[in-house]
């Protein structure tokens, strides 16, 4: 498992810059959210332990990072209430998918070696030289499909006249 703050002070120092106190604070709430939070929740958790920090400092360092090769954006849209949110997340060796549950919310990685087969057909096909690959599936997950089959299950009887 990579560690991300060691990677960041590395390029940080590289690049002649440093690893702010801020900058160190942004990184350890990222690693403890998980997840995939946006900005506006890292800095809400950040800002617990540091009152003074400043949106835009999430904002430039998350950029930071992101060009940096250490983190990732990704849109994870399950609704209208959720639209054009970046969502950030550790770049990890292995590429990774998502599964965005249209009822809760809950997102599930996955890998899919598939994929990969997917881009290499394309790149032959088209000529392209394919970098990397995002997948989001839409869906309900299993506990949303749970409730739902119950709740339908509920009204057809009711609606029956069963109880």
């Amino acid at each position: 498992m990579r560690d991300l703050m060691v990677e960041a002070t590395a390029t940080a120092r590289a690049g002649g810059g440093r690893m702010t106190s801020q900058r160190r604070l942004i990184l350890r709430t990222l690693n403890e959210l998980g997840g995939h939070p946006t900005a506006d929740e890292i800095c809400a958790a950040a800002r617990r332990h540091d009152a003074s920090l400043h949106p835009s400092t999430v904002y430039r360092t998350l950029a930071w990072l992101e060009d940096a090769g250490l983190v990732d954006h990704c849109h994870l849209d399950a609704g209208p209430e959720n639209r054009h949110s970046e969502r950030f997340d550790p770049v990890t060796p292995i590429e990774h998918h998502h599964f965005v549950c249209t009822a809760c919310n809950r997102v599930i990685e996955f890998e899919a070696a598939y994929v990969e087969s997917i881009k290499q057909e394309f790149a032959a096909q088209h000529g392209a030289a394919v970098e990397r690959s995002a997948l989001t599936l839409y869906g309900l997950c299993p506990a949303c499909q749970d409730t739902t089959t119950a709740a339908l299950f509920s009204a057809s009887r009711s609606h029956d006249g069963r109880h």
